[in-house]
């Protein structure tokens, strides 16, 4: 019985074996790579046309024990190469592996190819051709240690690819046999026979509709590209097999579309939704699929959807020591599941399993996958309400309420009373610094009672007084849930008498990971600002929209800093946020400045900073931008503007709608700096920040600068305790 292997990205083994279990294949082991099976050259065929999942399916034609190096020409030459290519057809030969002595794929190919070249040398004058572009024939070989495994491929091409982004100019975000499986998982299937409809609510490109409506369809993946497959050159092609199974293929799709759901799909890029709209074109899905412009916080369902499945693939990562979009946007999407699609199915699938929780909707199950390399956590839920998750701790009126309840019978534990203590203590030792410094901003409490891990800021406003503001830290998994809150709550008792203010000035956010119906608290939308005086400058902050206030309490020094630099100079400020250094470089005489950053939010909240303190925004320019678009340009760009300061403070990692691609500090950092460095004057300097704790700078990258640690010199006081919240250096042409 003839023999197959199929390969499929890493973590689909499992599915890939259910898959062809169901086409009749036998004997199926899983490996790392795929999955081997045995069957009839219709189950192979079958394998072609119809696996969602694979990349390739090969026929092994050998699998032997070499003796030695010299042996592996030797196997080759003595198979009957008649079966497959004629003497004067053409041929390529792909290799993997190593062993005996052969650790080049190149070579290990050469070697394949002599073999195939000495069996028809020896038999016949002439010989076929190798052509790796379009051949009759590819073989593919595979050495582990001293096991030769030779197959045929009988695809030529990935099955991925289904045909419909043939020229198209996008890497899609998701391979289409990785988002198939993804829907395999969600019960798609199922789901469609049974009438369900479907929604994308971050379509991106559009794979996942497309791939939706092939299942429910029952449309063979390989039927678009069936004339295509490398098994229509093979010398033992059987072609009257393979027509059967084209036609049975076309016939059941026929069948299949009589009765398709309604799939739907929005984003909020209409350059994403162009893209998906010409890809459903040229799967001809034009009347099936319906995509509309509109964003997961202000949608609403458009029409008499019946009740299906959700999935989609929204941005993952986090901005640590930013506003936490990546967060905030998974919240909005679990609002925005509960409002509009109270008993659908949902899955959602991250690559950063924290941001699960931050939908708000306990999952039912979870499955790993891989997204290239990228190991990520697909989240099936069932949105009903005995799965949401009521907030920890909610904000203003409630948490006033549940202050005033818990008060009495909490503060007078020892437990409160230590907290408070450390409270006090804290405040008195940061009193004389605070008056001499004139610090209005500042950090109290940080986990210094281990278990109770809440970090406390106080911000001495000038529009109403004082507000403290708190952030509960993840309990360690050993902690038991019950106590945590209890502790939490023992915690919370005392802090209007503390820091002497009304339990409604206390704002508390929430990022534990909890248990039950707990959750990550909800983020408001007051839209109330007031002014706290940093630097003599003064600055908005927000305590309850948004997920941080406006200003990273722990850069305090470094935009005092940044400002000393600028005086009478030019400045660059990159990522820069609510652009709060630009504002007091620009009150401490800065000559000119250019603050960038990709947020609309950023920048309307930086150029209320600018208004407060009369800055001139003419010398002084605020654009929206994406910085790593704009200083590739700029770097290589004839006669690119200088400037005498440049503020680097990137995010640690970041996926936004409005890039392409991602940004891993740590794996980025030398371009973006070189790139940063580039744009410095002869005498210039640059600040480098980031709040990535793990975060390592190889000075040996950066030969032409002297570099200076100034981690320790811009740790204010109030963050002594935590020193590891940032990371500093300067750049100096040496």
């Amino acid at each position: 019985m003839p023999q197959f292997f199929a390969t499929t990205p890493q973590g689909l083994p499992e599915l890939l074996r259910e898959e062809l279990i169901s086409f009749g294949a036998e004997a199926v082991k899983m490996q790392p790579t795929g999955a081997t099976f045995e069957g009839s050259l219709e189950v192979g065929y079958r394998a072609c046309l119809w696996s969602r999942l694979a990349n390739h399916i090969y026929l092994i034609i050998l699998d032997v024990e070499l003796d030695n190096q010299e042996d592996l020409t030797t196997k080759v030459s003595e198979i009957d190469w008649t079966r497959h290519l004629n003497k004067n057809g053409s041929f390529a030969v792909s290799f993997s592996g190593k062993g005996m002595g052969i650790d080049h794929s190149h070579y290990g190919a050469l070697m394949v190819k002599d073999g195939i070249v000495d069996y028809f040398q020896d038999k016949f004058t002439t010989r076929p051709n190798v052509d790796t572009v379009y051949p009759d024939l590819k073989v593919h070989a595979h050495l582990n240690r001293n096991k030769l495994t030779l197959s045929i491929d009988l695809t030529g091409y990935s099955l991925h690819q289904r045909g419909y982004r043939e020229g198209e100019q996008i890497r899609a975000p998701l391979k289409e046999n990785v988002a198939a499986a993804i829907l395999l998982r969600a019960n798609w299937a199922e789901i469609a026979k049974g009438g369900g409809g479907f929604y994308d609510p971050m379509c991106g490109s559009g794979t996942f509709l497309i791939e939706a409506v092939m299942i429910a369809s029952d449309l063979a993946p390989g039927l678009g590209k069936a004339n295509s497959m490398a098994l229509n050159s093979w010398l033992s092609h059987d072609q009257q097999l393979w027509q059967g199974l084209i036609k049975e293929a076309e016939e059941r799709e026929r069948a299949g579309l009589k009765n398709l759901p309604n799939i739907y799909g929005s984003d909020l890029s209409h350059i994403s939704l162009d893209i998906a709209e010409q890809a459903i074109a040229n799967a001809g899905y034009s009347d099936v699929i319906e995509v509309k412009q509109m964003s997961i916080e202000q949608g609403r369902k458009w029409g008499d959807w019946q009740t299906g499945l959700i999935i989609t693939n929204p941005p993952y990562g986090e901005r640590l020591g930013e506003l936490e979009d990546v967060k905030l946007t998974y919240m909005q999407l679990g609002d925005y599941f509960k409002l509009e699609f109270a008993g659908w199915k949902a899955a959602v699938l991250t690559c950063h399993a924290q941001l699960g929780m931050y939908i708000g909707l306990k999952a039912t199950r979870s499955h790993d996958f891989y997204n290239g390399t990228m190991e990520c956590r697909l989240f099936r839920l069932d949105i009903q309400e005995k799965y949401y998750r009521e907030p920890a701790m909610q904000i203003s009126a409630d948490l006033v309420a549940q202050i005033q309840r818990l008060q009495p019978q909490l503060a007078a534990t020892d437990n409160a009373k230590m907290v408070a203590n450390r409270i006090k203590k804290n405040m008195k030792g940061l009193k004389a610094w605070v008056k001499n410094n004139e610090i209005s901003a500042y950090r109290v409490y940080n986990a210094d009672i281990p278990e109770y891990a809440l970090a406390m800021d106080v911000y001495e406003t000038q529009d109403s007084g004082r507000w403290v503001v708190v952030a509960e830290y993840a309990p360690p998994k050993t902690v038991n849930p019950t106590k945590a809150k209890r502790r939490l709550y023992e915690a919370i008792s005392v802090l209007p008498s503390v820091f002497n203010v009304d339990a409604d000035r206390i704002v508390f956010k929430v990022r534990s990971k909890q248990k039950g119906k707990d959750q990550y608290e909800q983020l408001d939308e007051q839209k109330n600002y007031f002014t706290i005086v940093e630097n003599q400058t003064k600055l908005r902050v927000n305590f309850t929209d948004y997920l941080d206030t406006g200003l990273f309490l722990d850069h305090r020094d470094v935009r005092q800093l940044v400002a000393k630099l600028s005086q009478g100079k030019t400045l660059l400020n990159l990522f820069c946020y609510t652009a709060t250094a630009t504002a007091q470089a620009a009150n401490q005489g800065c000559k000119s400045s250019l603050s960038l950053d990709m947020s609309k939010t950023y920048l309307y909240w930086a150029k209320h900073n600018f208004m407060n303190n009369n800055v001139d925004e003419i010398k002084h320019q605020l654009k929206q931008e994406n910085v790593i678009e704009w200083l590739e340009t700029e770097a290589t760009a004839v006669g690119a503007k200088k400037y005498d300061v440049i503020f680097l403070d990137p995010p640690s990692f970041s996926t936004s709608k409005r890039m392409d691609g991602t940004l891993d500090i740590q794996r980025d950092y030398v371009d973006l700096i070189n790139k940063s460095l580039s744009l410095l004057t002869e005498n210039g300097k640059l600040v480098f920040s980031t709040n990535l704790r793990k975060f390592k700078l190889d000075v040996q990258n950066f030969t032409n600068y002297s570099i200076e640690n100034i981690t320790e010199k811009t740790m204010p006081l109030d963050f002594k305790r935590n020193q590891k919240i940032h990371q500093v250096w300067l750049f100096m042409a040496s």
